[in-house]
């Protein structure tokens, strides 16, 4: 070999060599980024409900955060006064997807709000907050309710993520009347934990170690703060129902949390673990029983 050319193939080794440390240190940002970027869309109005457009402003998070985000969402009205029931979508979705809901809790004669949280949806914000800034955009949704039903009755209803940030909402709110979780977390430990490493394969590559404070700093926020375990127990007196699938397979909300977070819940409580379904699926495994659970729990809680 050459000269000119062991000196390339020095140099060119020592090139992929640093934009792999380059790439290495930059990956546990990039991670971040990945799990909380917003996920913007535009949700279509049902043909079969009539629905207003609503929107309110969250104020600022911290002294370092902007004024506010806008968020987005539908009124559906039943009648002014009546108990209403605020809809809480699950991870990067948006107010579109809790529509099944909203047909048959409004057939039962509650007005319903639903909206997209902060990053999703026609809502503002650039990301997601993993459960550490949604429970705040959900007490604003509660006073939205409150304000345009006229009523001081108002449940959350909140589905995979937005179950687990309905828990924490109703925690430190005490206007939210009565919390119904479908398939809900208990924390963000697994999460997070996958910033530490990258999966080739078989293989696990570590990542240098600050990927969850890059997560912090994006969404403004501690997510590891955000435990609804811890916080479920704060709800009572006020009542909740958990529901959940036996066959949740979704890594972060296995059914052993479901039950762990029914333990920790003070009275009154109730759990239904539906005997199969998958995650957020026992309405359409067992759609009566389903309906017919969600409105003997409202009814008790809200009439």
């Amino acid at each position: 070999m050459g000269i000119k050319t062991a000196e390339f193939m020095r140099r060119a080794g020592a090139a992929v060599l640093l934009v792999l440390v380059v790439a290495w240190l930059v990956a546990p940002i990039a991670r971040a980024y990945q799990l909380v970027a917003g996920h913007s869309s535009d949700p279509l109005a049902p043909r079969d409900l009539v629905v207003e457009e609503v929107r309110f402003k969250t104020g600022a998070d911290n002294a370092l955060t902007e004024a506010g985000v806008e968020l987005a969402g539908w009124t559906i009205h039943s009648v002014h006064g009546a108990p209403a029931v605020v809809l809480v979508h699950g991870f990067k979705s948006s107010r579109q997807e809790m529509l099944p809901w909203a047909r048959f809790i409004h057939d039962a004669g509650y007005n319903v709000l639903l909206f997209d949280t902060r990053g999703c949806g026609r809502s503002g914000g650039t990301t997601v907050g993993l459960g550490a800034t949604e429970p705040r955009d959900i007490s604003l949704a509660v006073e939205a309710a409150r304000d345009q039903f006229g009523t001081t009755k108002v449940a959350v209803l909140g589905i995979s993520l937005g179950a687990g940030a309905a828990i924490l909402s109703a925690a430190d709110d005490p206007r939210v009347s009565a919390v119904i979780a479908d398939s809900a977390w208990t924390d963000q430990d697994l999460q997070l934990s996958r910033l530490s490493f990258l999966p080739l394969g078989a293989v696990r590559v570590p990542l240098p170690p600050y990927g969850i404070a890059a997560v912090n700093a994006m969404v403004s926020a501690d997510v590891a703060k955000a435990r609804p375990l811890d916080a479920i127990a704060r709800i009572s007196p006020r009542p909740i129902l958990l529901i959940h699938s036996a066959d949740d397979d979704n890594a972060t909300t296995p059914v052993e949390g479901a039950r762990a977070l029914f333990a920790a819940a003070g009275e009154p409580k109730e759990l239904w673990v539906a005997p199969r379904g998958g995650h957020v699926g026992a309405i359409n495994a067992f759609p009566d029983e389903y309906r017919a659970r969600v409105l003997a729990f409202l009814s008790g809680a809200l009439r």
